[in-house]
């Protein structure tokens, strides 16, 4: 028989959508996922790819502010949304949205496990805030379950007492045939795309969101602070966008090599 998996968590993220469409056509499995938005306009200028998505979805209206570093994220419909989906468990992806105090209040009411898909680790930038950590504790001891994708995230659960029966680990994967196969596309045309592109013959490479806590700029220091030689023959590519952008192509024109 199924089971009733409804997922509640942040935005559309690209990487995710192969995911859940794996997880969706598991005969043992009826997905359903609630997204608290479609995506996060001020932190990641990535398109919205609806027209893979291959599951039940829902997407919730919302209102977003950014506070310094802090996205404030407010949902209406989470009671009625969940109660449309009618879980039998729920998976919800974090604990800093009120949208998620929301459902773990729903869940208690209606006698519904739920879930903490958490990828926390105790070197995480926020941890040893106060109230932060009070509220981290709060949520994980109202969870039946955690699922996690690796060591470091199990190892902060075991940190905040969690019994280690309860922590499954899920890794994060992506799609190695599709990965695969372009690959071996661009390689037989070498040439010509290294040309496009205007990369060099060697080089390091950064792919992800271009941002402070992504390391992007302790990247740059690191590689500006290499032997003149080595920074001759081997270069350095960013692949991504994001709010450092502009600072990081200022910053990497100062120190480019001579």
């Amino acid at each position: 028989m199924k089971r009733r998996l409804v997922i509640l968590t942040e935005i559309i993220s690209p990487y995710r959508i192969p995911l859940f469409n794996a997880l969706a056509s598991n005969p043992d499995v009826d997905l359903h996922v609630i997204f608290l938005a479609e995506t996060d306009p001020g932190l990641r200028q990535w398109r919205v790819y609806k027209e893979e998505i291959r599951f039940s979805h829902q997407v919730l209206g919302s209102w977003r502010k950014r506070l310094g570093r802090y996205n404030a994220l407010l949902n209406r419909g989470v009671s009625g949304a969940l109660m449309s989906a009618n879980p039998d468990v729920i998976l919800c992806g974090g604990y800093n949205y009120v949208a998620s105090w929301q459902s773990l209040l729903w869940a208690r009411n209606h006698d519904i496990p739920v879930l903490l898909w958490s990828e926390s680790n105790v070197q995480d930038q926020r941890s040893g805030h106060a109230l932060v950590e009070f509220l981290k504790s709060e949520f994980i001891a109202r969870c039946k379950g955690f699922v996690v994708p690796g060591r470091s995230a199990q190892e902060y659960l075991r940190v905040k007492k969690v019994d280690p029966e309860k922590i499954f680990t899920a890794p994060n994967a992506v799609d190695n045939n599709l990965f695969a196969s372009h690959a071996a596309i661009a390689r037989t045309n070498e040439v010509v795309r290294r040309r496009e592109l205007n990369l060099p013959d060697r080089y390091f490479l950064f792919v992800g969101r271009v941002v402070l806590e992504k390391g992007v700029f302790d990247l740059l220091s690191a590689y500006s602070g290499l032997n003149a030689s080595i920074l001759g023959q081997v270069g350095l590519v960013y692949v991504g966008d994001g709010e450092s952008k502009r600072e990081l192509e200022q910053r990497s024109l100062k120190r480019r090599p001579e």
